[in-house]
C-alpha cells in the first residue's frame, strides 16, 4: 500500500474512551492499539491519508478499514475475457455491443460451442469443440492472456473500460489480487426486474468489503471480476457449471492475496426472462453448495455464529419465549464481558450487543425459509410449534420487504418472496442428497473471540 492512501472506517466501527481500543469490521474483530496507533485511527475518522504501516495493513485485511482506489493501470496492461454461449443472433449482437463498450481493451471471447457461432468485431475469439461451462471457457481464455491483469466479463453484463479501469486502482495496493464491482439488475420494465432489483443474489449491497466467508461480503460474482493474472493459480474449477466463481474467490483468497468489494461501481445484469428461470437459477444456485463444501468443507454452513448470540433466536422460534428473553440478556452480558478490556462506552456496548442479535436473528431466519424449511415443513405435520416457526419466518422477510422497499405489486412480490428461498433450499437438498453429505445444511458456531494487537 503506498503512503498517504485514503482509508474509510467501516460502518461496524466503535472506539473505546481512551482511544485506544478499537472493534470494527465484519466479522468483528478487537483491537487495542498505542498512541502511534490512536492517531493512525483518528486520522481514518477525519478522512486524512494515512501513512503505511503494519495497523494500517491489519485493518484493512480484518475489514475494519477500506482502502479508496488508487490511480487506474494502463488499458494497455489488462486483457478481458468474455466466455458466451449465443444461442441466438440477438445473442450475438449483445455480445458484439459489449465488446465495442470495452475499448480500448483487448478483449478475448471464448465460444463455449456455441449454437450461433458469434464473429464480434475488437475481438479475439477463441472456439471450443464441447460446451464446458463457464469455468472451464474462462480458463480457456486465460491461457491466451499476457498482460499483468486480466478482467472476467459475462456476456450479460453491461460494463464499459471506464469501470474496468476504475476498479483497476486498487492494485496499487499490493495485498490486493481481485476486485469486484456491484452487480445490479437491469431495469427493463417488468416485474422480474423490479424483483430482482432488491433482491438479487448478485447484489452485494453498497458498503465496501473485503470479501471472505463471515464477512458483511461473503462472496462474489465472476459476473465482473478483475484480477492479477499471476494470483489466478490453477485458475477457475472447470467442473462446477455453478458456484465456480465461489470456490475460485475462497481457494485463491489470503491475507497476502485479498479480494476487494467496491461498490462504487456498479455495472447491470440482464435479468432472467420469467418467473420459472429465476427460480429454476435459484435451485441451481443451491445445489451448487454441495459441491463447494466437498471442496471447502464447512465453507456454505446455513447458519455461522456465536453460540450465546443464536440461542436466543433458535429458542424464540421454540416457543420458548421466558428461556428466549433470559438467552437474549445472557447475549449482551457475554458480550459487555468480553469487551470489558476495550474501555468502551455503554452506548457502544449496548450498539454491539444489539447488532449481535440482530444478525443472529436474520442469519437464523434465512437458514429456516432457505436450507431448514423441508425439515420443518415434514416436522409442521405433527408440531404447531414447527409451523408457526417456518410461518413467522417467510411472513417477517416479506414483511421486511414491503416496509422496506414498497414494491409496486405486493402480491406479486409476496408470492415471488415466498417461492424464491424456496427454491434454494431445495436446491441445497438436492445437492446434498447428490453428494450424499448433509455437511451443507449442518450451521457453524463457534465460542472464539476475534481478537488483535495494534
Amino acid at each position: 500500500m503506498t503512503a498517504g492512501r485514503l482509508l474509510a472506517a467501516d460502518r461496524h466501527w466503535w472506539r473505546s474512551k481512551d482511544r485506544l481500543g478499537l472493534v470494527a469490521g465484519s466479522p468483528g474483530t478487537y483491537f487495542r492499539v498505542t498512541e502511534d496507533g490512536a492517531a493512525v485511527l483518528d486520522s481514518i475518522e477525519s478522512g486524512e491519508p494515512v501513512a503505511q504501516s503494519g495497523l494500517v495493513d491489519r485493518l484493512v485485511a480484518a475489514g475494519a478499514a477500506h482502502p479508496a482506489p488508487g490511480n487506474p493501470v494502463p488499458a494497455h496492461d489488462v486483457t478481458v475475457v468474455i466466455p458466451t454461449h449465443c444461442r441466438t443472433s440477438a445473442h450475438t449482437e449483445r455480445l458484439s455491443a459489449l465488446v465495442a463498450t470495452l475499448a480500448p481493451l483487448r478483449v478475448v471471447v471464448v465460444d463455449d460451442a456455441s449454437p450461433v457461432p458469434p464473429s464480434p468485431a475488437g475481438a479475439d475469439v477463441h472456439r471450443m469443440t464441447t460446451n464446458s461451462g463457464p469455468g472451464a471457457a474462462r480458463n480457456a481464455g486465460l491461457a491466451v492472456v499476457t498482460t499483468p491483469f486480466v478482467a472476467f466479463v459475462d456476456d450479460d453484463v453491461t460494463v464499459d473500460a471506464a469501470a474496468v479501469l476504475a476498479l483497476t486502482g486498487h492494485f496499487s495496493d499490493p495485498n490486493v489480487a481481485f476486485v469486484a464491482p456491484r452487480i445490479v439488475a437491469a431495469d427493463d420494465g417488468r416485474f422480474v426486474a423490479a424483483y430482482e432489483r432488491s433482491r438479487s443474489p448478485l447484489d452485494m449491497g453498497g458498503s465496501p468489503a473485503r470479501v471472505r466467508p463471515g464477512s458483511v461480503v461473503p462472496y462474489v460474482p465472476s459476473a465482473v471480476l478483475v484480477a492479477r493474472t499471476a494470483a489466478m493459480q490453477d485458475g477457475f474449477d472447470g467442473s462446477l457449471r455453478t458456484g465456480e466463481d465461489v470456490e475460485f474467490v475462497w481457494r485463491a483468497t489470503s491475507d497476502e492475496a485479498q479480494c476487494r468489494y467496491e461498490p462504487t461501481v456498479e455495472c447491470a445484469h440482464a435479468v432472467r426472462p420469467s418467473w420459472a428461470a429465476l427460480l429454476a437459477q435459484r435451485f441451481s444456485y443451491g445445489r451448487s453448495a454441495a459441491d463447494i463444501d466437498r471442496r471447502r468443507p464447512w465453507s456454505v454452513p446455513p447458519v455461522r455464529g456465536h453460540l450465546l448470540h443464536l440461542l436466543p433466536v433458535v429458542l424464540l422460534l421454540a416457543g420458548q419465549f421466558i428461556w428466549a428473553v433470559d438467552a437474549a440478556l445472557v447475549s449482551a452480558v457475554f458480550t459487555f464481558a468480553s469487551l470489558r478490556r476495550m474501555r468502551l462506552g455503554r452506548r457502544e456496548l449496548l450498539s454491539i450487543a444489539r447488532l449481535n442479535l440482530v444478525l443472529a436473528t436474520r442469519h437464523v431466519g434465512r437458514a429456516v425459509t432457505r436450507e431448514w424449511w423441508p425439515v420443518l415443513a415434514v416436522l409442521s405435520f405433527v408440531s404447531v410449534t414447527a409451523q408457526v416457526a417456518l410461518l413467522f419466518c417467510l411472513a417477517m422477510s416479506v414483511m421486511t420487504d414491503i416496509v422496506r422497499i414498497r414494491p409496486d405489486n405486493v402480491a406479486l412480490h409476496t408470492l415471488l418472496r415466498v417461492l424464491d428461498p424456496l427454491a434454494y433450499g431445495a436446491g441445497v437438498w438436492a445437492g446434498a442428497l447428490r453428494s450424499m453429505s448433509p455437511r451443507c445444511l449442518l450451521p457453524v458456531v463457534s465460542l472464539r473471540l476475534r481478537r488483535s494487537g495494534g
